[in-house]
């Protein structure tokens, strides 16, 4: 998995994420909360290994991740924890830096987690040998897609398909970018932003976080379960 936009608005930011996974892997139909270190986490769940690809703390922190560091790299488990669980931990440092100086990466498939945090917009990309950790400017439009599922060339063509749509000049509200990532593509259903391989694997999910000064909305749509579900979180 998966694909993740970010788009800064005028009262702040809208990130969006199609998860792209087995269909018959469970989660949540509705958003959880938890406590962690004082903070309250909101995110769907993942009910095989609990934890999760997106979540939001009331402290106003954002992360989310996506399969595959920097390039494809080989599946070879048994790995020490699940990459849903390093979502859950990383709202236990301070900031994005610490979490990338300190935190215990070994033995964890590699994987891209994006945070957006007060002090900015961060990319840790964990590959097999390093961690690394990059500033994105959080001013940019951003779209991310997963190097596991996707290859450099549809990458590109992604991100082409996400400019293009951009410079139309869009409304950027919730419900726009929603229909984007709902539509956008060529009608390769392989590698649309819907996604569909061999009838097992598709995009079993949406979830949106719109984190605005005043008020922050989560909205997590669950295609498998016909579900819908959406908080109203008023940060700390």
């Amino acid at each position: 998995m998966c694909t993740l936009t970010y788009i800064p608005v005028e009262e702040g930011y809208i990130l969006t994420h199609n998860r792209d996974e087995r269909q018959d892997r469970p989660s949540s139909e509705k958003i959880i909360r938890n406590t962690i270190q004082g903070q309250t986490l909101y995110f769907p769940q993942d009910l095989e290994a609990k934890g999760t690809w997106i979540a939001y703390s009331d402290a106003g922190t954002s992360a989310c991740i996506l399969n595959g560091g920097s390039l494809p790299h080989q599946h070879l488990p048994p790995y020490r924890k699940s990459r849903g669980l390093v979502v859950l931990d990383s709202f236990n440092f301070r900031d994005p830096i610490d979490f990338q100086q300190e935190y215990d990466f070994r033995n964890i498939e590699p994987f891209t987690l994006i945070i957006k945090h007060k002090s900015g917009l961060f990319k840790v990309i964990h590959n097999e040998e390093e961690t690394l950790l990059e500033k994105q400017d959080p001013h940019q439009p951003h779209i991310w897609s997963s190097t596991t599922l996707y290859t450099e060339e549809v990458r590109h063509k992604r991100e082409v398909w996400f400019a293009n749509w951009l410079k139309k000049k869009p409304e950027l509200s919730p419900e726009n970018i929603t229909r984007f990532h709902l539509s956008a593509g060529d009608g390769d259903h392989e590698n649309d932003l819907v996604m569909s391989r061999w009838g097992i694997l598709k995009t079993v999910s949406l979830t949106q976080i719109s984190g605005f000064t005043e008020n922050t909305e989560m909205t997590y749509l669950n295609f498998v379960s016909d579900s819908r579900d959406q908080v109203q979180i008023k940060p700390r």
